[in-house]
């Protein structure tokens, strides 16, 4: 077994919130340029605008299935 195929296995047993920090941690290792994130920032405020959200509330169900997902 590769060492990417243990990691994965490993947090596969991991429960949801360690889950997360971990994907969370993971993401912030990574800096993308300053314009990525500008229009990353731009388009969700457009979003807004247009009326394309969703409240907090509607979304907490669904956290727990996405983090899930392999």
């Amino acid at each position: 077994m590769t060492t990417l195929l243990e990691i994965k296995e490993a947090i596969s047993h991991l429960p949801p919130r360690e889950r997360a920090i971990i994907a969370a941690e993971l993401f912030a290792q990574e800096e993308p340029p300053v314009a990525k994130l500008e229009d990353a920032l731009e388009r969700g405020l457009r979003d807004v605008r247009e009326g394309r959200v969703r409240a907090l509330q509607d979304l907490k169900g669904s956290v727990a299935s996405w983090i899930t997902k392999s």
